[in-house]
């Protein structure tokens, strides 16, 4: 007897799966080369960057030392002359005063 309605038999297909496999590496080595070569720039450049923003900030930390050591040399030398002028000043005070002491001592009548 024959049927009216086609019969249809289950086509298998078997894909052999090696091929596939490498192709699937083969694409996975090209993401992964990529992103290795991104990763490693980015860890590279970064590095770099932060190296020379340490050196600009030790140099300018650095300088801004320098000059403020050199101001403080400025003020404490002014400071230290005029406390030698002051201690000259006095020191001609208290020989002006012996002297006149000595000399009003001498023309007092003796007792």
């Amino acid at each position: 007897m024959t049927n009216a309605t086609p019969q249809f038999t289950a086509a298998t297909v078997q894909l052999n799966a090696l091929p596939y496999q490498v192709t699937f590496l083969k694409i996975a080595n090209v993401y992964a080369d990529s992103t290795r070569t991104s990763i490693e720039q980015l860890w590279i450049s970064s590095s770099k960057i932060v190296m020379e923003e340490t050196m600009k900030a030790f140099i300018a930390a650095s300088q801004s030392c320098a000059q403020a050591l050199t101001k403080n040399a400025v003020s404490v030398q002014q400071q230290s002359f005029g406390r030698l002028i002051g201690a000259n000043q006095k020191a001609v005070e208290i020989m002006g005063q012996s002297f006149a002491e000595a000399l009003s001592a001498g023309w007092k009548p003796p007792r």
